[in-house]
């Protein structure tokens, strides 16, 4: 029997599949005193007790946020929105700081660009401010449903996203008698967006989003109503609403999404979504909690009776509840309720038993403020912010408010982006159509954005020692980190030009009333030379 001899080709072929195995299956590694991982990154572990089930898949923005999934999510937000005080407080708190009483808008043209001069550009400022006013302050002009103006709209539209995940804005052309423009801002909410026919998604329409081969939007399809709401006599339709003009290019709707964490993704989910489940949580506990006090609370008296008492005359209960909530051996089983000093008569034969519940629970505030923390860090809002309570140093207070305005600034400058700066665009080319305004070389795209460019200002962040505040913005303003426009925006929320048009008046006016003092450490301005000769 001779031996069988491998050639060279078969032994490389044999060290090759046991290094696939190998790969395919890889040995156990033991690190030094702890548990083992078969991976060389621990987080990526099958094995481990810790990780073995955590195996998520992994899936397109489509599949990540399925529509079954997304519709529940903003169900919940809303729900959350309604009945649970964190999930409030932190969506009111948004919008009283990044909008407020409105996002103001200031014209800035870029002089430069267009060849004007700095009068020439404050001028031209002026007549876009005042234009922009006649639309932006009248809910007729703006609204397509004549509600609100354009500064409530932000406020709406800011809720709407956080909320649903984002919200449309359609911009259908319509002439109402004594308006100016016929530019309107209609806004959709998130349930009418959806596929025609309640159809499944394809290649090129998700969740009622068509776009074209580069992602892109080419058009929104609206349903007439809510899809999942059944109206007596009302048949639903989808109509298609173009997100772009097909001769100018310009925007014709306005996607607003509350967050766009993936490329492709189309639909927004809700800003409460990775924080429902606690925030669910916290508020049953908080809920049981505050019952169990309003049960420590109730001081209640049990009288057992003898067999010797009447049942036929009145008895304790009876009188000291005015004759009524008492109970007796011929009730028939009613409710028996807790009451502010109630007083709960026995049958023979029963015998009472007190529970004190214990509350108020000294460990509550702790945990609640701990899940509080933690919700508060997923939202990016310190809990002292969500809360408003600001229990710790005046240095940690201004940190947390800081912080607190990093993620509002980040979210006006969204709302910018996203709504404002875009609706004002059209309603200045509408002002120049219609000749409301004469912009020379208007449609050329670089003197347009030129002539479109605008500083939004938004209410001011606040101070907690206005003092500091004050003498820091003018040690910038020294040192040259700063200048008086930004700081004034800061501070007041007010554009620099127009808070020195006003100072200025006012001096001028004391002047001449002869109640002007110099300011603090100014030096008085010298007299003027007397050239009168005699």
């Amino acid at each position: 029997m001779g031996i069988f001899k491998k050639s060279p080709e078969q032994l490389l072929m044999q060290e090759a599949l046991k290094l696939a195995q190998d790969i395919a299956q890889p040995k156990i590694v033991t690190q030094g005193g702890g548990g083992g991982s078969e991976t060389r990154w621990r987080g990526a572990s099958r094995m481990l007790r810790s990780m073995v089930s955590w195996i998520p898949g992994l899936g397109s923005p489509r599949r990540d946020l399925a529509s079954s999934e997304r519709s529940m999510l903003v169900a919940r937000s809303r729900d959350a929105m309604r009945n649970h005080l964190i999930a409030r407080a932190a969506i009111m708190r948004l919008r009283t700081n990044v909008v407020g009483t409105g996002l103001v808008c200031r014209a800035q043209v870029d002089t430069e660009a267009l060849g004007l001069s700095e009068e020439e550009g404050d001028a031209l400022n002026a007549k876009l401010d005042r234009v922009w006013s006649i639309y932006a302050d009248d809910p007729r002009e703006c609204d397509a449903e004549a509600t609100l103006n354009h500064y409530q709209l932000q406020a709406l539209v800011l809720v709407s996203s956080l909320v649903g995940g984002d919200v449309l804005v359609s911009t259908p052309d319509e002439e109402r008698t004594g308006c100016v423009f016929s530019t309107r801002l209609q806004l959709i909410e998130t349930d009418r967006l959806s596929n025609p026919g309640r159809a499944l998604d394809t290649a090129r329409i998700v969740e009622g989003v068509e776009f074209d081969a580069l992602g892109a939007p080419v058009r929104y399809h609206v349903c007439s109503g809510y899809p999942n709401e059944l109206t007596l006599g009302a048949e639903l339709r989808w109509d298609k609403l173009e997100a772009f003009g097909a001769v100018t290019g310009r925007r014709r709707v306005l996607h607003i999404m509350a967050d766009k964490e993936r490329p492709g993704q189309k639909r927004g989910a809700p800003y409460l979504a990775p924080v429902l489940e606690p925030l669910q949580k916290l508020e049953r506990y908080s809920s049981a909690e505050l019952m169990a006090a309003v049960v420590s609370a109730m001081f209640t008296v049990f009288i057992e009776k003898s067999s010797e008492f009447d049942d036929e005359k009145m008895n304790l209960a009876s009188l000291v509840n005015g004759g009524e909530g008492a109970s007796t051996d011929d009730d028939d089983g009613g409710d028996i309720q807790l009451g502010e000093g109630a007083i709960i008569d026995l049958g023979r034969g029963e015998k009472a038993t007190t529970v004190n519940p214990g509350r108020p629970n000294a460990q509550f505030d702790p945990f609640f403020m701990a899940v509080v923390k933690e919700i508060g860090a997923a939202l990016e809002l310190p809990a002292e912010e969500i809360l408003l309570f600001y229990s710790s140093s005046y240095s940690a207070a201004r940190a947390a408010m800081l912080q607190a305005w990093r993620f509002y600034s980040l979210r006006r400058w969204w709302l910018t982006c996203d709504f404002c700066q875009p609706s004002r665009e059209l309603i200045i080319d509408e002002a120049v159509a219609r000749g409301l305004i004469d912009l020379p070389g208007y449609a050329d795209p670089l003197k347009r954005k030129a002539y479109c460019q605008a500083l939004w200002i938004g209410p001011a962040r606040g101070a907690i020692d206005e003092l500091k505040e004050a003498n820091a913005a003018g040690k910038r303003i020294e040192i040259g980190v700063s200048n008086e426009t930004l700081e004034t925006a800061a501070m007041t929320g007010e554009p620099w030009q127009q808070v020195y048009r006003q100072r200025a008046r006012e001096i001028d006016q004391r002047r001449q009333d002869g109640n002007y003092q110099l300011p603090k450490g100014a030096q008085p301005e010298p007299e003027a030379p007397n050239t009168n000769q005699e």
